[in-house]
């Protein structure tokens, strides 16, 4: 009879049935006093906790959780008594008391620990695992191996407990370990056939192991394509079609009737409000309403559909002015059918300047709307705008959003300028993960769809299909050649800029420079120069190729013309005021062009010197090469010469260090008219006194090395680290109004095919990741800051947003220009704190923690992280497994590219 009742209860909880089995349970309590001490009354008491847990009764789930706990001492089970405890943490979690459920927790493992392995152990152990991992404790990862190492683990347990195993370590830098683990929890969820299961599994291989193990990350990656296809579920048709229909005419109705009862609100501007009104004065009420909402609509309407034209034309100010009218008439009729499009335009404008968290809020507004009402066509434009928003470790639901996309293109009429775009998004994943197959697939299709959507849409899908097959070394591209020189003579500026600098980018790579070629560059630089300026000014942030300057440079250095090179390079960087005139100073520029490595000295009054560093396809920079002994040739005549130097090292070149060099990110204006700051030469460094500086890391909580990096530099400025959810724009303002240094340890999302689309991760209100680029960053109080940006695996700052902050008024920006595991950054920025601490300016302190680098030791490193009570056991693995190396950091992969820019 009890055992009934034990089944049964059971039964309805695992389907969900919570009231239900409470009921069965608690009628079998008589029974449970009847029958004294037994497993099943054991059973009845935990599940009756499990019942009240559920319902938020948390008194009487601690209750019924105790009296287990009673019967489970009286039969002296160990494995009982575990159980209940670890209901008893349960009820503390669900209470949000998380260090009485570790002290739970902690009893209930000490107890399975005494008997033999089984069942018991493995959940108990698991269930800890799972709250250290919830609370970033490191001790999790050794919780979950012991579980793993017990007798008997079911396969999906076994998975599951591999795939959160592998994520935290991967997260605290044991990459290799990591990536090993969630490969072994991907195969046995795909042997276990559950697609459903292994697809976040394959999204977290591929993610985790695309910067250390690409072959593995590209077999992930197709893998998670494939099964995003297959698991979609396609929405509703009726939903988009038949009931959209009718919610339209259900708002049209209820707008008619509020203006017949003039309850219309009254967002309107009052001019036009009182044109309105006149234009009703006489009129019979019913017609007096058909006006009051149909002069608005039109208005509205029309507005709406211009700003979409301007924005497809890159003219942002003129396309903000109609969203705004477009916004005010629709918001005064209540149009909740149409304001999901307003929303979707003005997601799209932010996009383009490059203001991510308010592009991405207004998109998921309109999104999450235009999904309700069922317009289709809106959601769609969100879904694909949105896709271009996701970086860093969200970049894979890109594949989510493919099946959806084409699902509301097939509802609601095919868009090919939409669907290219998205396609051709797809297509720039897939590269990066390697998967070339899949990324030609989805280039061609960008072109196919492109077809009939316009000039512009073709030719943007046929420069990526072409620059893609070149990357790959294909040939036979003439078919493509000559489809992308009959749209050449377009009076669109964006197929100027598509086709010209594509067939330009032909000519380089076949070797087959001549003036027509530099006219076809010419005209397509001018093509990005008059979008830069229909943008305001900033060269727009998506949507478009990246402005051809380089390479009409370097085919100006073909053609003997360097003087031209070198305004080509100012022209390609001039989004905005130069980070710093150079009156008087030799500019040492050099650059990475797609035939060889170039430098061009100028000085004033006198022609640009080119030099060819290297001939023939770049080969990585090295120390010691022909590459790096040129450069350091051209930068040392240029300091012989006697006059200040300032130096720009573009594309896959570290910045020159030299102690008479002043480093700049981007090209400045080298010979601009008229009085400007000259670039001061070497001078007394101005020392950073302690108090008086801000330290700012790891706002979402995954950069262990980095807080331990920010304790440090705190410490050496006599302050206290601001961490976590507390890293706000806001308050980073607030800090920079009155500090002349800040420390930044944040994560920077960056894209080396859009360096414009780069920007800092910060904690935004909502606690997410907020990103902050250049046109944000530019609007914060940067003058008269130093700023260190603390270089990591995700901390590699591109010359854009280097250039932001100099623009902005920062005296010097510490930065690394690429990435570097997160230990490296670690030791680099504390070096540099130490440094700084001592006196040094800015640029001797990089000095200082490069000469470091450079001879440190196993020991030496051992003895470091000695001196960081922050760092945890995880970390410590990772410093103990690098100072097996006697140099661990001489590599110049560590240091070469981290660098101070800005005058001295």
């Amino acid at each position: 009879m009890l055992r009934d009742h034990i089944v049964r209860g059971h039964t309805l909880l695992e389907q969900g049935r919570t009231a239900e089995a409470e009921r069965v349970l608690a009628g079998a309590l008589p029974l449970v006093a009847a029958v004294g001490p037994h497993t099943n009354g054991f059973l009845a008491y935990r599940m009756l906790g499990q019942c009240a847990r559920t319902a938020g009764r948390l008194d009487v789930a601690r209750n019924y959780y105790s009296r287990a706990l009673d019967v489970a001492e009286a039969l002296g089970d160990p494995h009982l008594a575990g159980a209940a405890v670890s209901g008893m943490a349960f009820v503390e979690v669900a209470a949000s008391d998380l260090e009485r459920a570790d002290g739970y927790f902690r009893q209930a493992v000490q107890l399975v620990r005494t008997v033999p392995p089984g069942p018991g152990r493995v959940t108990v152990l698991r269930n800890y695992a799972d709250l250290l991992a919830r609370t970033d404790d490191p001790r999790a990862a050794g919780y979950y191996e012991e579980a793993l190492e017990q007798p008997g683990v079911a396969p999906a347990d076994r998975a599951a407990m591999l795939l959160l195993l592998g994520r935290d370590l991967c997260r605290r830098g044991r990459s290799a370990p990591g990536v090993e683990r969630l490969r072994a929890a991907a195969a046995l969820l795909r042997e276990a056939e559950t697609p459903s299961e292994e697809y976040p599994a394959v999204v977290a291989l591929a993610g985790a192991a695309r910067d250390c193990d690409p072959p593995t990350a590209t077999e992930a990656f197709v893998r998670a394509h494939e099964l995003a296809g297959a698991l979609y579920q396609p929405p509703d048709p009726k939903h988009y079609t038949e009931g959209y229909a009718a919610r339209v005419r259900a708002v049209e109705a209820e707008t008619q009737r509020r203006a017949a009862a003039g309850q219309l609100p009254t967002t309107a501007h009052p001019a036009f409000r009182a044109a309105a009104e006149a234009a009703m004065q006489g009129l019979r009420p019913e017609l007096a309403s058909v006006v009051a909402v149909g002069a608005p609509a039109t208005v509205g309407t029309r507005s709406l559909e211009e700003a979409e034209v301007l924005l497809a034309e890159h003219r942002l100010g003129e396309a903000q002015t109609k969203l705004q009218l477009a916004e005010v008439m629709w918001s005064s009729l209540g149009a909740a059918h149409v304001m999901p499009r307003v929303w979707a335009g003005q997601g799209r404008l932010a996009l383009q300047r490059g203001d991510d968290a308010a592009g991405w809020g207004l998109l998921e507004r309109a999104r999450i709307q235009a999904a309700a009402l069922g317009d289709a066509r809106t959601e769609l434009v969100a879904v694909v705008a949105q896709s271009r928003l996701l970086g860093g470790s969200a970049e894979l639901q890109v594949l989510e959003l493919l099946p959806r996309a084409r699902a509301l293109a097939e509802i609601g009429g095919p868009d090919g300028a939409v669907l290219s775009e998205l396609a051709g998004v797809a297509a720039e994943l897939c590269t990066r993960y390697g998967a070339d197959t899949l990324a030609e697939a989805y280039h061609r299709e960008a072109a196919a769809l492109a077809e009939g959507a316009g000039d512009a849409a073709l030719a943007q899908a046929l420069s990526g299909l072409v620059r893609f097959l070149l990357d790959q070394g294909s040939g036979g591209l003439d078919e493509l050649r000559a489809r992308l020189e009959a749209l050449g003579s377009s009076s669109d500026p964006v197929v100027r800029l598509a086709a010209g600098g594509t067939l330009g980018r032909l000519d380089l790579v076949d070797g087959t420079v001549t003036e027509s070629t530099a006219a076809l560059l010419t005209e397509a630089c001018a093509a990005a120069d008059e979008l830069r300026d229909r943008a305001g000014g900033t060269f727009p942030s998506e949507g478009l190729p990246e402005p051809p300057h380089a390479d009409a440079a370097e085919v100006a250095l073909c053609l003997g013309r360097p003087d031209e090179a070198l305004a080509l390079l100012e022209r390609a960087d001039a989004d905005g005021d130069s980070p710093g005139a150079t009156v008087g100073a030799t500019v040492v520029v050099a650059f990475t062009g797609v035939r060889g490595v170039y430098a061009l000295t100028a000085a004033a009054d006198a022609p640009v010197v080119a030099e060819v560093v290297a001939d023939g396809p770049p080969e990585p920079w090295a120390p010691g090469t022909p590459v790096d002994r040129g450069l350091r040739t051209v930068v040392e005549a240029a300091v012989r010469s006697g006059t200040p130097v300032v130096a720009v090292a573009r594309g896959a070149l570290p910045p020159p260090h030299d102690s008479d060099v002043t480093l700049l990110p981007v090209v400045p204006a080298a010979f601009r008219a008229g009085p400007g700051p000259t670039v001061a030469g070497p001078g007394a460094p101005r020392p950073v006194l302690p108090g008086s500086g801000y330290v700012f890391a790891d706002p979402l909580g995954d950069q262990p090395f980095a807080r331990a990096a920010a304790a440090h530099g705190a410490r050496t400025l006599g302050t206290a680290p601001i961490c976590g959810p507390a890293v706000t724009a806001d308050r980073l303002a607030g800090a920079l109004a009155r500090t002349p240094f800040v420390h930044l340890a944040c994560p920077v999302v960056a894209d080396p095919r859009r360096p414009r689309r780069s920007g800092l991760l910060l904690a935004g209100p909502d606690g997410g990741p907020d990103r902050l680029a250049p046109f944000r960053l530019a609007g914060l109080p940067w003058s008269g800051t130093a700023v260190l940006l603390a270089p990591g695996e995700a901390g590699a700052a591109p010359a854009p947003l280097i250039a932001a902050l100099l623009r902005s008024g920062a005296t010097a920006v510490v930065a690394s220009g690429r990435p570097v595991d997160a230990l490296t950054g670690a030791v680099l920025t504390t070096w540099f704190s130490d440094a700084l601490a001592e006196g040094a300016g800015p640029y001797a302190a990089v000095r200082a923690a490069q000469g470091r680098a450079r001879t440190v030791t196993g020991d030496d490193l051992l003895a470091w992280a000695a001196d960081r009570p922050e760092i945890d056991a995880a970390a410590l693995a990772v410093v103990a497994e690098r100072a097996e190396q006697p140099a661990p950091f001489a590599d110049p992969a560590h240091w070469a590219w981290f660098a101070a820019y800005g005058p001295r």
